[in-house]
């Protein structure tokens, strides 16, 4: 992680200039630390509590609500009914005292009944000021995270849960590690993933995807499995700050390195962030799909800091949770704000519950540290300890290093850094900058490392072959499991990047030759290496984000990955892949202690580097033998002598070289002195036991075909790879039943991969046709403003066209289409026109609620790769009364600029927000009022009748001082009847956009027949059956197809229909519950009670 990750303003720094970045933070000196060390509350001065209740600890019959708040005088339980005030049905429940142990300092409260889905905070009272928080032990919340969930977790498990277990490897050092995070890994076009997934959570459980949707190439999950990657690290997937979850329409982006609710998934990666249910379920459907797939799922962690310093934990107990300067004072040893005191009694023990739970709820394989050197040594191993319980093989490793030692407040010998790997479980490992800086130069700037052709580094780059366990070369790990091996992460330049910077270029679209040898160098030594290998997701394929090194909120086409240049840079990606096949085939490349590294021996020829490496192990008789790794750095070809600790082979295979790589021969050399080509890489194995390695036989294909019945037509075919033992499942295709129903099946749709295995859904044409309904969003000379829209309806169903809220313009609304809603009978274009709208300036309004004589505002604008000032340097500019907006108000002339950051002081050392805070994100006309942002807006309504023909002029709805939780409310007019379409939403929540709302009437013209939805049958007014979607008093695969017909938007199941559908009860029909209903007529047994009898409670079903 980098200091500017979560873009916190550091007071101290404002008089000269915003630092914007940082460089990669290297291990910091090991000289003794004194500065800081005994911070100021590093006594334990209350009661602790060694239970493992904290939180909401849930029951059908009733529910226990538990917090340490030691230092509380009153805590009050509150209860909602919604996650947010902005949302339908949002009311308080009730507020009750809760009951405190003083023997440890803990609150508890038992509420009788099924709590399941209730939303509740804390009010805590301390030295006579209270505040409102969620659960420190959250586990879920409603959006944003400001207000926990009680929640039945075992409703959140996916199909098929409890058979799904951690996927681990023997050794750390069996892990090849591909680092990405989970928007950047499917959001791009080229992802082939579908649209609703894209960017989310649900993309990982999509298989057969391809380039474009349509390229012979794999993509995303089938691409991992192709490529032979065992373990996805993911960036931050907890609960974090930075994205608004209520806006998720407006593009965001963040790394997330943001911590709020640690045991809570991240919502905007979910497809609903308002239910605390759904991204629960959809992040174990993730977990599970990786699983099923032969992947692990390793989990960046970063406990060494939070958002913010007015945290849940600095609500619950102030002054405890961090390491302080004073009262009021924060260390700052992440460069975030703030650093966690991990050497405390409760935070330890918090960050060892949360760990102990993502592992046992969520199956996750392995955790990241982030900043791991703010944790101090104690904390690293009884962690390692407590999940050794679970499984010895969850991987454990972090970053050695953090922002500022002098703001770390513990002494140096106590911190879990490089320097003091040998008092730290090794398993445990650490990344080593060391090696990363030998093989490229530095991570941001312009010098070189090895693979550019530097010649003073190759004790370094030998030390890190040895996985830095060498006492030859410089050992500071206790033995290869103890590091990481790696070239590049998300922070700093990309590996492409950074060698184009190296050499001069920016051609990052380019295929030099000599960069590309360059890369493939890295790699070769990389997964040759002892230790753990990491590299960033794309690395493969010369992922590029154009040069920027701190892309932590750049836009998608910064991050996302390029799918595309799987194809372009195929022989780059295949030379990996052979790489990751010869590491796996090969156990003395994956030793995890120092066994390997004592039969090696290395020789060099200037900077040309060979080693020999002999196969001790108990797999030797089934895998090579001798095998040599050669490295030319130089730009001329170099003859190296190989020698060898024991009897050394003078026939050799090559099956790696500066072109190609694998477990195949790309020929032999023979005699102790190999030729090596300039700037490449050679491995060779000893003849004599080269056939020794059984075929590769771990994947099968899974084919998936979509056939007409009546005519054996294909419709469409997926293929798909899984490793052998691992689950696979599949499904009819939810667009081909727009046109077509689903007859039959051939083949076992879901089960346990064992051999290549064909499932074909057979359909037959549907006789009602389905036409396609096309929205364009155009400006007046037709050029394209938003992303076209298509669906496929069927014939006589109704439809209504989508207005989009876009940035920087509005509906020209004297050119409402005619044809914005009503019934489809033929394949319907839909136009809608758009305006600019002028882009409103800066216009800041501030409640002084300081009481300050004169506030002052300090504006500016980070979102470049440098911080522009908006106004006057630190403090700030002087403001004016602000009479318009009210008493305590005041404002500042606008600024030439439609957004950027705001802070406020009283012209001195007092600041709104706190010294170490961001400042607040603004656009157009804001008011900022006890910390919360209000802002102007507009709604705008139209009345037209079904051939385009205005009703009535339009009315503007205007919102100041609204939020994005608050709402708005439109109506009709008279004299029309209802409206037979309404464009929009009628009543929703304000936008920063312009919003257009059209009420489409009749206007005198006799609207056509609905026919009526499915099914016409009478229904039970207060029972189903669970499972008979169509109501005809049985569950068969007919209720799988209505349910695929609904997703289809072919008849819509909607009231008690949608209900019984609802097979998982997660307030939502998805193609999941058809798959329940297939499960359970073959007889495979699932959880949920598939044909009992249900009472209907009214509930609203998606």
């Amino acid at each position: 992680m980098i200091l500017s990750k979560t873009r916190k303003l550091l007071s101290w720094g404002l008089s000269v200039i915003m630092v914007a970045t940082v460089a990669a933070l290297p291990v910091q000196a090991v000289t003794d630390n004194t500065q800081g060390v005994g911070y100021y509350n590093q006594g334990e001065s209350y009661a602790t509590y060694n239970g493992s209740d904290l939180g909401a600890t849930y029951s059908k019959a009733s529910t226990t609500f538990k917090v340490w708040a030691p230092s509380a005088s009153k805590v009050v339980l509150n209860l909602y009914k919604t996650g947010s005030d902005s949302e339908a049905g949002a009311g308080k429940i009730s507020s009750v005292d809760m009951s405190k142990d003083n023997s440890n300092g803990v609150w508890s409260l038992k509420v009788n009944g099924d709590q399941n889905k209730i939303y509740y905070t804390y009010s805590i009272t301390v030295n006579g000021t209270t505040n409102e928080t969620q659960d420190v032990y959250s586990t879920a919340t409603g959006v944003n995270g400001t207000r926990s969930m009680v929640v039945d977790l075992d409703t959140t498990d996916p199909s098929g849960w409890s058979s799904d277990s951690h996927m681990l490897v023997d050794k750390q050092t069996d892990a090849t590690i591909w680092e990405v995070q989970v928007r950047d890994f499917s959001i791009s076009s080229s992802s082939g993933v579908s649209a609703n997934n894209k960017g989310k959570y649900l993309a990982f459980t999509e298989s057969g995807t391809k380039v474009n949707g349509s390229d012979d190439v794999s993509t995303c999950v089938d691409y991992l499995v192709e490529q032979g990657v065992n373990y996805v690290h993911l960036n931050p997937v907890y609960d974090f700050g930075s994205i608004d979850e209520t806006n998720l329409s407006t593009p965001q982006y963040n790394w997330g390195y943001d911590p709020v609710n640690y045991n809570v998934p991240e919502g905007s990666f979910s497809t609903n962030p308002y239910n605390g249910e759904v991204r629960i379920k959809e992040f174990k459907e993730m977990v599970q799909a990786l699983h099923n797939r032969g992947i692990g799922v390793v989990m960046d962690v970063v406990y060494n800091h939070t958002y913010s310093t007015s945290s849940a934990f600095e609500k619950t107990v102030p002054g405890y949770y961090y390491r302080m300067k004073s009262s009021s004072a924060f260390y700052d040893g992440s460069g975030c704000g703030n650093v966690t005191a991990s050497d405390k009694a409760m935070y330890r023990k918090y960050m060892i519950d949360s760990v102990m739970y993502w592992a046992n709820e969520y199956h996750i394989d392995g955790f990241r540290f982030d900043l791991m050197g703010c944790h101090d040594i104690t904390t690293m191993n009884q962690l390692r300890a407590s999940l050794d319980t679970i499984d010895k093989r969850i991987l454990t490793y972090g970053e050695p290093w953090m922002a500022d030692w002098n703001q770390n407040g513990i002494a140096t010998s106590d911190a879990c850094i490089l320097d003091n790997a040998s008092k730290v479980n090794n398993r445990v490992a650490m990344f080593s900058d060391k090696v990363r800086n030998a093989l490229k130069g530095g991570t941001d700037d312009s010098t070189q490392g090895y693979i550019q052709g530097s010649t003073t580094v190759t004790n370094n780059i030998k030390a890190g072959m040895m996985g830095g366990s060498s006492t030859t070369f410089g050992k500071w790990a206790l033995q290869p499991s103890q590091c990481v091996t790696y070239d590049s992460a998300h922070d700093n330049l990309t590996l492409w990047d950074k060698i184009l910077k190296s050499n001069g270029s920016t051609d990052y679209n380019g295929t030099n030759s000599t960069f590309l040898a360059q890369n493939k160098l890295s790699a070769a030594i990389v997964l040759t290496s002892q230790g753990i290998p990491f590299y960033l997701a794309g690395e493969e394929f010369a992922r590029t984000k154009n040069g920027d090194h701190n892309s932590y909120k750049s836009s998608d086409s910064v991050n996302q990955l390029d799918w595309t240049r799987v194809s372009k840079y195929k022989n780059l990606v295949d030379y990996y892949k052979g790489l990751m096949k010869i590491r796996s085939s090969y156990s003395p490349f994956r030793a995890a202690d120092s066994s390997a590294i004592n039969t090696t021996y290395f020789t060099e020829n200037g900077s040309a580097i060979g080693y020999t490496i002999q196969n001790t192990t108990s797999n030797a008789s089934k895998e090579w033998g001798t095998v040599a790794v050669l490295t030319n750095n130089s730009s001329s070809d170099k003859s190296v002598a190989l020698k060898s600790s024991g009897t050394l082979p003078t026939s050799w295979v090559v099956v790696a070289n500066g072109d190609k790589s694998g477990v195949e021969s790309l020929g032999t050399v023979s005699g102790t002195s190999v030729n090596v080509p300039a700037r490449s890489a050679m491995v060779l194995v000893d003849s004599s036991t080269f056939g020794r390695l059984a075929p590769d036989a771990d994947y099968k294909t899974i084919t998936v075909k979509h056939i007409e019945k009546s005519t054996g037509t294909i419709l469409k075919t997926t293929t798909s790879k899984s490793k052998a033992g691992t689950t696979y499942s599949t499904s009819a295709d939810t667009d081909l039943l727009a046109d077509y129903l689903l007859v039959g099946t051939d083949g076992v749709t879901s089960g346990t991969v064992s051999e290549d295995t064909t499932v074909t859904y057979f359909y037959e044409k549907d006789s009602t046709p389905s036409y396609t309904l096309t929205v364009n969003y155009v400006d007046n000379s037709g050029a394209v403003v938003a992303a076209t829209k298509t669906s496929k309806i069927k014939s006589g169903k109704s439809y209504t066209a989508t207005v989009d809220d876009i940035d920087g313009y509005e509906l020209d609304t004297e050119k409402l289409p005619a044809n914005a809603g009503g019934i489809l009978t033929a394949d319907t274009t839909v136009n809608f026109v758009y305006k600019a709208v002028t882009a409103q300036n800066l216009t800041v309004h501030y409640y002084n609620a300081n009481n300050w004589s004169k506030p002052c505002l300090y504006a500016y604008d980070d979102s470049g790769s440098s911080t522009v000032l908006l106004s006057g340097k630190w403090p700030g500019t002087a403001m004016t009364a602000d009479t318009a907006s009210g008493a305590g108000w005041w404002t500042y002339p606008a600024i030439s600029t439609k957004s950027g950051k705001v802070m406020f002081t009283d012209g001195g050392s007092q600041q709104e927000p706190g010294a170490s805070q961001p400042g607040y994100s603004v656009t157009g006309e804001v008011w900022i009022k006890n910390s919360a942002t209000s802002f102007s807006s507009r709604v705008v309504v139209s009345y037209i009748n079904q051939q385009g023909q205005k009703l009535a002029d339009d009315v503007t709805v205007d919102g100041k001082m609204v939020t994005a939780s608050s709402t708005y409310t439109t109506q009709g007019i008279s004299g029309y009847g209802e409206p037979v379409a309404v464009i929009g939403n009628a009543s929703g929540t304000w936008s920063t956009n312009v919003q257009n709302i059209i009420y489409v009437y009749n206007g005198g013209v006799e609207p056509p027949t609905v026919p009526p939805t499915e099914p016409p049958t009478v229904v039970p007014v207060s029972f189903y059956v669970l499972g008979d979607a169509n109501f005809d008093g049985d569950v068969t695969l007919k209720d799988a197809i209505s349910i695929q017909r609904h997703i289809a938007k072919i008849n819509i199941l909607t009231d008690i229909y949608a209900a019984a559908a609802d097979i998982d009860g997660n307030l939502s029909v998805t193609l999941r519950d058809a798959v329940y209903i297939q499960q359970h007529k073959a007889g495979i047994t699932i959880k949920y009670p598939v044909g009992s009898t249900q009472i209907y409670r009214g509930e609203v079903i998606q």
